[in-house]
C-alpha cells in the first residue's frame, strides 16, 4: 500500500509529511531495540554467531505488525529477502539453504533471556519516549487524565504460583495473568502509558502512586484520575489529591449513599451532595476526606424518569435504586451546579477507552500463549507501542486534514499496513537487497 495511495496530494502537503517518513513511523522500533542492547551488554556474541541483536528484534517486531506468529513472520521475511537477492541461494550438505533471517526457534532463544525485570524497564523507557514524543508534537497537553483498570489473560499451563490468579470468566481454564493497566487521555488522544504484571495479594496502591509518581517527573500534570469501583480506597483518594489530581470514581452503595439517593427521589435534595469519606477504624493511617457525590441512570434511563416514576409509584424505591448510580469525585462543583454534574458525569464514560485499547490491542495481534511471563510482557509492551502509534498518527492525520476542509478516517488497519510497508522497505535497504 503507497503513501500517495493513502493520502491525496493535498493532505501530504499539509504540514504531515515527515509523520509518513520511515524515521518517524518505526522511530519506537528503534528506541526499542536500542534498550534491549543497553540491557544485554553481558550477553557476549558467540564466535560463529551470524546475526546481531536487531535481526532477532526485527523479527518479533514484525510478528506483532503483520499479527502473525514468530515461525511463520520468520519464513516470510525470509522469503520476501531471498526473493529479491540476486544469484543462487546457497546450499548445505544437511539440505538447509542460507538464511537472511534468524529462525523461530533462534528468535524465542534469544527473547527468554530478556528477563521480567528487564522487560518491565524497558517497556517503561519505551513508553515513555512515545509520551514525550506525544507532547512535543502538541498532540497531547502538560495536563492529562489518568485511566486505569485491569486486564486479564487466560493462562493454559500448569503453573502454581503468585503470578497466576484463579478466574472463573476465561474459556478452558481457571488460571489467568493479570495485568493493571495505565493510558493517558488529553486533547481526545488516548495513549497507553504503563503496565504492571500483579501478583496474587499484591496491593495495588503502592503501583498507581508509583506510576503517578513517575508521571509528575516526567512533567505532566494530573487532570482527573479515573478509576473503577474496584480502585475504592481512602487512602488512594486522599493520596491522588495530594498529588494534584481530582479522582473520579463510582461510589459504593453504602447506607449513608443509599440514603442521599432516596433523600433526591423525594424531593428533598439535589442530585448533588457533599460527603465526608473515611477510613476504616481500624486502619493505621486514620483521616477524613470531603468528596463530593452525583447521582446518575444508568445507560437506557433518564434521571428525571426515575424520579417521576417512582414518586408516581409506578416502580419501588428499590427499581429505583437499581437504575441508578453514584460518582464520588474531590473536585468542587463549578458554575451552575447542575450542569457541571451532568459534564463530569458524561466526562465519566471516556474511562472506557482504557477498556476498549485492550480490546484493540487484541486486534494488532493473537494473544501468546507463552509460559513466560517476560515474553508476555514484551508482547503486551509491542502491542502498546504499535497502539500508540496508531493515535498519534491518526491525530496528526486530522489536524492536517483540518487545514484543508475534509475528514479522513485513519483506522487501524490503515496504520498497520502503512508500518507493514515501511518496515519491509527499511529492511531491504539495510540488507542491501535491490527492488
Amino acid at each position: 500500500m503507497l503513501v500517495q495511495e493513502i493520502f491525496p496530494n493535498s493532505v501530504l502537503n499539509s504540514g504531515i509529511k515527515p509523520l509518513l517518513s520511515n524515521h518517524y513511523m518505526l522511530s519506537f522500533f528503534k528506541k526499542f531495540c536500542d534498550e534491549i542492547k543497553s540491557r544485554m551488554w553481558r550477553l557476549k556474541k558467540a564466535r560463529n554467531a551470524r546475526y546481531e541483536k536487531e535481526d532477532f528484534l526485527k523479527v518479533f517486531f514484525f510478528s506483532e505488525i503483520i499479527g502473525r506468529s514468530i515461525h511463520e513472520t520468520s519464513e516470510l521475511l525470509n522469503e520476501h529477502l531471498m526473493s529479491s537477492r540476486r544469484g543462487r541461494r546457497k546450499a548445505f550438505t544437511d539440505g538447509r539453504r542460507r538464511r537472511m533471517v534468524p529462525h523461530q526457534t533462534e528468535v524465542n532463544k534469544f527473547l527468554r533471556r530478556i528477563g521480567l525485570q528487564r522487560a518491565r524497564n524497558i517497556l517503561r523507557e519505551c513508553l515513555d519516549e512515545q509520551l514525550k514524543e506525544a507532547f512535543e508534537l502538541n498532540l497531547i497537553s502538560k495536563k492529562v487524565n489518568v485511566l486505569i483498570d485491569f486486564t486479564e489473560h487466560p493462562y493454559y499451563g500448569k503453573r502454581e504460583d503468585k503470578m497466576i490468579k484463579g478466574t472463573n470468566r476465561q474459556k478452558g481454564t481457571k488460571k489467568m495473568r493479570h495485568y493493571l493497566g495505565f493510558s493517558l487521555l488529553s486533547r481526545g488522544v488516548h495513549l497507553y502509558a504503563g503496565l504492571e504484571h500483579v501478583a496474587l495479594g499484591q496491593s495495588k496502591i503502592p503501583i498507581i502512586l508509583k506510576f503517578l509518581d513517575h508521571l509528575l517527573k516526567l512533567g505532566f500534570e494530573l487532570k482527573y484520575v479515573l478509576m473503577d469501583r474496584e480502585f475504592y480506597r481512602a487512602e488512594l483518594i486522599d493520596d491522588i489529591k495530594r498529588k494534584g489530581g481530582h479522582v473520579l470514581i463510582p461510589a459504593k452503595q453504602y447506607k449513608k449513599v443509599k440514603q442521599f439517593i432516596t433523600e433526591y427521589l423525594e424531593g428533598k435534595h439535589s442530585r448533588v451532595r457533599k460527603y465526608t469519606f473515611s477510613t476504616a477504624s481500624a486502619a493505621k493511617r486514620r483521616f477524613w476526606k470531603d468528596v463530593y457525590l452525583i447521582i446518575k441512570a444508568k445507560r437506557g434511563f433518564s434521571l428525571q424518569g426515575v424520579k417521576r416514576d417512582y414518586k408516581s409509584g409506578k416502580i419501588t424505591l428499590k427499581d429505583a435504586h437499581h437504575r441508578v448510580f453514584t460518582l464520588m469525585t474531590t473536585e468542587k462543583p463549578k458554575g451552575k451546579t447542575s450542569s457541571w454534574a451532568s459534564r463530569t458525569s458524561l466526562f465519566y464514560r471516556r474511562r472506557w477507552l482504557i477498556e476498549t485499547g485492550f480490546s484493540d490491542l487484541n486486534r494488532i495481534n493473537r494473544r501468546w500463549k507463552s509460559n513466560y511471563d517476560n515474553l508476555r510482557y514484551l508482547d503486551m509492551m509491542a502491542r502498546m507501542l504499535l497502539y500508540n502509534s496508531w493515535k498519534m498518527n491518526k491525530k496528526q492525520i486530522q489536524n492536517g486534514i483540518k487545514k484543508c476542509g475534509r475528514k479522513k478516517a485513519w483506522t487501524l488497519n490503515q496504520n498497520q499496513d502503512l508500518l507493514k510497508k515501511t518496515f519491509l522497505s527499511l529492511e531491504k535497504n539495510s540488507q542491501g537487497v535491490i527492488g
